[in-house]
């Protein structure tokens, strides 16, 4: 398990909430030489505790519909879960990868832009590997945030603005813009700049207006919590009291609990919010569950816990999702 100090800590906070934060900044706000920050980011990331540097970005305003797939396997060894993770990895449109314990074996998340047709990528996964696959859900994503940066302190981030989600189309440059930061969010204005063909003043101007019309939401990082000695749960959530009320009481739930560190809501599944816990071990989850049973049984039943076993990707956007720019 990985040992923090304070200033670990303030370091992971302020990437949290912005990932593209410049080092000689974030040594101002914690008191601390920028060379000793620069070490301090490059050890976290060494030891894996600092997984990638991720740009939030607003996919409907960008024409993209994501889903969400939860598979259960059979027939499985270790050879047909890795032919099938492979095949997923090389897929121009799955993002998220990683296998679970419990009802599902592996969940992926699909995100698929206007012209792309959701069956067509189902049945070539399904016909390949359906001697494997006992039963799947399929669910359309509506909403939901991350809070990752809550639990480590008391910085908190600063409001999200509201934005529409009526689709922006990207010209090229916008397009490989969000491509770049898609793939590293810490990538420097003069490197874009280089390969976008701008000058670093126009470059750093494009990603301004990006985030000034809602497709960028902000710059955050992924983070391995087992690395600091925590477990990640997967909670399903089924409402049995339905408005808009109802929504606002769970989600305000989520957004202050310190271990919550995620949820998401669907169209189309059996349950209606899935949440992100992280907890020490099994005692921690169960007092979680009896918390939210005390507080939300009126309202919501926990329909399924899932413990996700390794994140094999990250979220990012795929690389098909760029190819129509």
């Amino acid at each position: 398990m990985l040992t923090l100090d304070a200033y670990d800590k303030k370091i992971l906070e302020i990437l949290l909430n912005n990932a593209r934060e410049h080092i000689s900044v974030i040594g101002k706000k914690i008191r601390l030489r920028r060379e000793n920050v620069n070490y301090k980011i490059h050890r976290m990331m060494k030891a894996g505790l600092i997984k990638e540097f991720n740009v939030a970005l607003n996919e409907k305003k960008i024409g993209l519909t994501h889903y969400v797939v939860l598979l259960e396997l059979v027939n499985l060894k270790e050879q047909s879960e890795e032919k099938i993770i492979l095949y997923l990895k090389e897929s121009k449109y799955m993002s998220w990868i990683g296998p679970a314990a419990g009802k599902w074996s592996l969940i992926f998340d699909i995100l698929l832009p206007e012209k792309v047709e959701l069956t067509a990528i189902i049945n070539d996964f399904l016909t390949k590997f359906k001697k494997y696959i006992d039963d799947y859900v399929i669910l359309k994503w509506e909403e939901g945030d991350h809070f990752g940066f809550k639990f480590l302190g008391s910085i908190e981030r600063k409001k999200r603005t509201e934005f529409s989600s009526e689709k922006i189309n990207l010209d090229k440059k916008d397009a490989h813009i969000i491509s770049l930061l898609n793939a590293d969010a810490r990538t420097s204005l003069v490197d874009i700049s280089e390969k976008v063909g701008l000058t670093p003043n126009g470059a750093g101007n494009r990603i301004k207006k990006l985030e000034k019309d809602g497709i960028i939401l902000g710059y955050t990082i992924s983070i391995d919590w087992r690395k600091l000695g925590y477990e990640w749960y997967g909670i399903q959530l089924k409402l049995i009291k339905f408005g808009e009320e109802t929504n606002k009481r769970l989600i305000d739930f989520f957004t202050k609990h310190e271990r919550i560190t995620f949820y998401s809501r669907y169209i189309g599944a059996a349950w209606d919010y899935d949440i992100g816990l992280i907890g020490k071990n099994s005692a921690e989850l169960r007092q979680f569950i009896n918390e939210f049973r005390t507080q939300f049984s009126d309202i919501a039943k926990i329909y399924n816990v899932i413990l996700p076993l390794e994140e094999i990707t990250g979220y990012k956007l795929p690389n098909g999702v760029f190819a129509t720019h």
